[in-house]
């Protein structure tokens, strides 16, 4: 083999192995924060425990956490906040307890960052403070750790193009599906929708309000039976939430269901927010340009 040969082998390898590294390098947390923690009581933790559990959760994601430890030369760390949201089980709205965390991360230097959130249901087959309390705990952990891989997938995948990001929507990894579908509905493309679609079909209540408002930001009207198909036999809280994502989704067919809605349902409430939902609906429509005219037809 001659030497320029073995040179330009050794150039490859030594690539490969750099992307490699660049690919395994962890991304670096300088600082968690706390922004809302609503349900504190309810697990009967303070705001230090909350922090160690979310930095741990992080470090088991694949972050390095750096906590007094000073940030090494070169690396542009990401700022943390945390917000948590734990509910007791509701039995007069059919409510059941739940555990809602939503992460907010920024690097320094870029001008935006993301959002992600993450929740699990609670049941309980008791009222007791104890039982009630660890399935909050356990909820709450699983949250943590949920948003913590999405986070993780998602500034990886933040890199990619359209193209390359929508394959990953089938990937085997649950929470690099989530953060493609998540990037996919921020750059409003509709390779978003069919598995969103397909996420409105469960029945917790933290992924379909998650979904519709990942719909929303897609704004794709064909979305709109399917959120109507969602919101039968939902409680009227979750109704009334839908009501207003339809609102601002918009469309014919999101007008005419809020229409019947507004005038014929039997529940007073639904009724008036269907048409206050319908009026914003035909208000915004009237502010937005008209569509341009089909190519080939009349100016």
């Amino acid at each position: 083999m001659s030497r320029r040969l073995v040179l330009v082998g050794l150039g490859v390898l030594t690539a490969m192995a750099g992307a490699s590294c660049a690919r395994a390098e962890k991304p670096v947390v300088q600082r968690t924060e706390i922004d809302v923690f609503d349900g504190r009581e309810i697990v009967g933790w303070e705001a230090p425990q909350l922090l160690a559990r979310l930095d741990a959760a992080l470090a088991r994601a694949g972050f390095t956490v750096l906590g007094d430890a000073p940030v090494p030369s070169g690396v542009k760390p990401w700022r943390i906040a945390l917000a948590v949201r734990i509910d007791e089980p509701d039995p007069q709205s059919e409510l059941p307890g739940s555990a809602v965390v939503a992460l907010s991360l920024r690097q320094k230097g870029a001008s935006e960052g993301f959002d992600v959130e993450a929740s699990e249901q609670t049941p309980t087959d008791s009222n007791a403070l104890e039982a009630v309390q660890a399935a909050a705990v356990k909820a709450l952990d699983l949250s943590l750790a949920l948003a913590a891989t999405e986070a993780r997938a998602s500034i990886e995948l933040e890199r990619l193009a359209d193209d390359a990001l929508a394959r990953k929507v089938s990937d085997p990894d649950a929470s690099v599906q989530a953060a493609a579908i998540r990037l996919l509905a921020r750059r409003r493309h509709p390779a978003a929708v069919p598995a969103l679609l397909e996420r409105l079909k469960v029945d917790d209540l933290g992924v379909l309000r998650r979904t519709v408002g990942l719909l929303v930001e897609v704004r794709d009207p064909s979305a709109v039976p399917a959120i109507i198909e969602a919101s039968r036999a939902k409680n009227p809280v979750v109704q009334r939430e839908l009501i207003f994502a339809l609102s601002a989704i918009g469309g014919d067919e999101a007008e005419a269901y809020l229409d019947v809605v507004a005038t014929g349902h039997d529940d007073p409430l639904l009724r008036a927010s269907a048409e206050k939902a319908l009026a914003e609906l035909r208000a915004r429509a009237k502010r937005l340009p008209p569509p341009p005219p089909p190519k080939g037809g009349p100016p």
